[in-house]
């Protein structure tokens, strides 16, 4: 099960783990980037056992890369190399009284895990949100990961204890 956070705070700073640090940027994909995205978003489904037909994955990520108005998929740089990806989706919320989004997938590949490349994703990424007139950042992670749940409340996301992500399929 997950939890689900929100952040509406700013967060910035250096990023340095273990001894190391990463410095990294966020690209916007579009849609000439297509294999370099599916080739990121197929790792990460493979680790964590997202079944989903590969016809479909692709039309996913084609309507992200092609229409702003579901989201932005941001690739995460390390200097030239694409180390990872953000999948953020957009929505309305009437209790942050604005355009929010949803980080519905964060990957970073596991030889660039562990240096701070993850973290600084999400730093940009705030901002970038921010920027763009999103009021509040939400994601979802489970319950067991207690390092994630440490890294993202270390960035401002709070848990809402309260309540509970549930979802149902449409399809």
């Amino acid at each position: 099960m997950a939890i689900l956070f929100a952040v509406t705070g700013s967060g910035t700073g250096t990023v340095e783990a273990r001894g190391h640090s990463m410095a990294v940027h966020l690209g916007r994909a579009e849609p000439h980037h297509l294999s370099t995205v599916l080739e990121l978003v197929r790792a990460f489904h493979a680790e964590e056992a997202v079944a989903l037909a590969e016809e479909r994955r692709i039309t996913a990520v084609n309507a992200l890369l092609a229409n702003d108005h579901y989201g932005h998929i941001f690739l995460i740089y390390a200097g030239e190399d694409p180390i990872g990806y953000l999948a953020v989706c957009f929505g309305f919320s009437i209790e942050f009284a604005g355009r929010d989004a949803f980080i519905d997938e964060l990957y970073v590949i596991p030889k660039a895990r562990g240096l701070g490349a993850g973290r600084e994703a999400l730093v940009r990424l705030a901002e970038t949100m921010r920027d763009s007139g999103i009021v509040a950042l939400h994601l979802e992670v489970e319950k067991s990961n207690d390092r994630a749940r440490g890294l993202y409340h270390g960035l401002g996301f709070t848990p809402r204890d309260h309540y509970g992500l549930m979802s149902m399929s449409l399809l």
